[in-house]
């Protein structure tokens, strides 16, 4: 057996009869101690020579699971960051990114440059992320408002004018509607057709922009026939669909 080797001192006894034995750094020596009192163990070096000292201290693992971390973190970051509303969790995982890659470059410090790399590039992932933030913001914004004004297209007046259904026509609704906003506005006015037979239909209108305390007539003909009477009802009115025109 190879003899053993570590680091030089006082250290348990490995053989269980004393308290402590003095290992020279190559291997176990006679001299022990017990309640701070020293001894000369007289029996055979064989009996505590053999397998017997301290270890050298493995070396520790190098890991480098923050600095990949940082990484995979600054990418998601980046591919979120300019998206609407999801722009916040981005903004999130930037900051997140970032503290990983500082930590990351510590601890490659401490293992001689292992995982720097993963380290540097998710700080510069999180800068980026961060800055396309700034990008989500504005879109957010944008989606705020078209949505909003697609919800909410001002106050208004909408009345029907005409509902009737023959032979040779099919079904006309004719209808007014009044803009009572201080400023112009593009309207969709959902209209649905009630049946005598139980049924119903409906249409959506698009109508032209109105300016402020303006009215405009709209109509609606559907190439349907029923036996029977038709009554006719304004359902919503909502402003233009998002992103299909300016309001």
């Amino acid at each position: 057996m190879s003899t053993p080797i570590g680091p030089a001192g006082w250290h348990p006894d490995p053989t269980g009869k004393y308290e402590y034995r003095y290992f020279n750094g190559h291997q176990w020596t006679a001299d022990v101690s017990v309640h701070g009192q020293r001894f000369i163990d007289n029996t055979s070096p064989a009996t505590w020579q053999q397998g017997w000292g301290p270890q050298p201290p493995e070396p520790s693992k190098r890991t480098r699971g923050m600095a990949i971390a940082a990484f995979v973190v600054g990418i998601v970051s980046v591919a979120l960051a300019w998206v609407p509303f999801v722009f916040v969790l981005a903004a999130v995982g930037a900051l997140l990114a970032f503290v990983f890659g500082i930590l990351g470059i510590r601890a490659a410090a401490r293992q001689e440059g292992h995982g720097r790399g993963y380290a540097l590039w998710g700080i510069v992932l999180s800068i980026v992320a961060l800055g396309l933030c700034a990008v989500g913001f504005l879109f957010t914004r944008v989606v705020v408002r078209q949505v909003n004004a697609y919800l909410s297209p001002g106050p208004n007046q909408v009345s029907i004018e005409r509902c009737e259904m023959s032979q040779d026509t099919g079904l006309l609704m004719r209808g007014t509607i009044q803009n009572q906003d201080v400023k112009a506005h593009r309207y969709e006015v959902t209209i649905r057709y009630h049946f005598a037979d139980g049924s119903s239909e409906s249409e959506v209108v698009a109508i032209p922009s109105i300016a402020p305390g303006s009215g405009r007539e709209f109509t609606s003909h559907v190439t349907v026939v029923k036996a029977g009477g038709v009554q006719c009802e304004i359902t919503n009115v909502y402003g233009p669909a998002p992103f299909t025109a300016s309001n």
